[in-house]
Formats: C-alpha cells, sequence, structure tokens
C-alpha cells in the first residue's frame, strides 16, 4: 500500500521521534493531499532514508519506523543542462527527477537565449515536489549556474549531445563507467557550437548523437536521460559490472 508521500530535509529523523511541520508542508498534507489527523504517511529525508510516519495533529507527525525502498539506481547520472527560455526549465528537472538523475548543473553557453541564474530555489523546490510524487528518496541536488567552460574542466565520465555528431549513444556506452558520477550535456535551444564540441573533446568528453532527427532542447534532455538510464541497467545486468 502507498501512503502520501513528504519530504522533510531535517538532519535527524528516527523512530519515536516528533516533527513539527513547516508551514508549507502542512498545507501540502492537509489542503493537497486532504490528510487528516491519525492518518499514516511516508516521509523521506532527500539522502536516501525513507520512514512510515503518523499525523498526530494539525502541527505534528510522530516517526514510527525507517522503510525500506528501493527506488533508487546504483549508478548516479548527473544531468548538466544549458539554461533555457520560459518554463523549459522547470519541465526538465521535473521529468529528470522523476526518472532518477542524481544532480543537476544548469549552465549557461554560447547560444544559450537566458542567462538568469535566480532561479535556483525554484527549481530545488520543483525537484523536491517531483521526488515526493515518483517515491524516490533522494532529492537530486541543483548545484549554482555555472559557465560551459569551467563545467567541462570538471567532468571525467561524460557525453555531450550534439545534432551534427554521427556516432549513436550505443556505440559509446561501453566507454562509459558506471560506477563513477555519468554526466549527460544538453545544450540550449540553439544547439552548441563548433567550438564548444572541440573544447568538450579535448577534455575527452565523448560527443554523441541521439538520432536522425532535431530534437527541441527539452527533448532531448527527457530522451538522453531515459535512453542513458536503460543503457546502465542493460550493461550492469548483462556484464555484472556493479
Amino acid at each position: 500500500m502507498s501512503y502520501p508521500r513528504l519530504c522533510i530535509q531535517y538532519s535527524d529523523i528516527s523512530p519515536g521521534k516528533i516533527i513539527e511541520l513547516s508551514k508549507q508542508d502542512r498545507r501540502y498534507l492537509f489542503n493537497v493531499l486532504r490528510c487528516s489527523k491519525g492518518d499514516s504517511i511516508s516521509i523521506f529525508d532527500g539522502r536516501g532514508k525513507s520512514f512510515k510516519a503518523k499525523i498526530i495533529n494539525e502541527k505534528n507527525i510522530e516517526v514510527l519506523e525507517e522503510e525500506e525502498l528501493h527506488t533508487e539506481d546504483i549508478f548516479s547520472i548527473v544531468l548538466c543542462q544549458a539554461l533555457l527560455k520560459g518554463e523549459k526549465m522547470d519541465l526538465i528537472i521535473q521529468k529528470a527527477t522523476e526518472m532518477g538523475v542524481k544532480k543537476i548543473i544548469p549552465f549557461v553557453s554560447e547560444r544559450c537565449i537566458v542567462k538568469d541564474t535566480q532561479k535556483i530555489e525554484r527549481w530545488r523546490k520543483i525537484a523536491k515536489e517531483a521526488s515526493e510524487q515518483a517515491y524516490r528518496t533522494i532529492v537530486p541536488e541543483i548545484v549554482d549556474v555555472v559557465y560551459f567552460g569551467d563545467l567541462i574542466k570538471k567532468i571525467e565520465n561524460g557525453i555531450l549531445f550534439w545534432e551534427k555528431a554521427q556516432t549513436p549513444l550505443i556505440e559509446i556506452i561501453s566507454t562509459i563507467n558506471p560506477q563513477k558520477e555519468i554526466f549527460l550535456l544538453v545544450g540550449p535551444e540553439g544547439g552548441f557550437t563548433h567550438k564548444e564540441v572541440t573544447q568538450a573533446k579535448e577534455k575527452q568528453i565523448k560527443i554523441a548523437t541521439l538520432g536522425k532527427r532535431i530534437l527541441r532542447a527539452e527533448t532531448a534532455s527527457i530522451v538522453s536521460v531515459s535512453l542513458m538510464s536503460f543503457l546502465i541497467e542493460w550493461k550492469i545486468k548483462n556484464y555484472d559490472i556493479i
């Protein structure tokens, strides 16, 4: 049986503990989820632990016991997403979280139309809510916006998706180490420039295509994460890597 799900990013959750709910969490439980006093709920700390809990009044819950969930992948995908205009970033944060990414790095590249770096807290809220909905135990880390040149300096195990690339993802999968963080780089509305692709190659980042057709940036992000998750799971299952 599944219970209403709530992320409480609290430093010390343990059985028997009484936790006072924030105004936002109370509003979500009672107004959105329509919970009542005495109802059982499921809570998680955003770092991998999940617990059964009970609503004891309109302000407090009691933690009952830790619950074992297996909704997290044993590998870590990091989505590096160039800033997009409008609400496209919101959609990507939500869907990437649902699909299990462990970290999201927004970045500015040459063709970014938007350079708004003031939405980090909004994106973190979206990731928290998506983790609740997807029954995850981890809320993805969303780091501060970086520039492309600084980003690629830190990547060792990465793939950049480019519409002009000739190599399909399935041909690159054998070079990716699932025991390390897997970085997926997706460009803005106008794609990556040749200069950026060259810079990525110089840092040993693989360059891959997602197929014959030109995808919207937000579509490319969702497709890249889902394909990579499937292929890495297949690789682990068939070759017993981890």
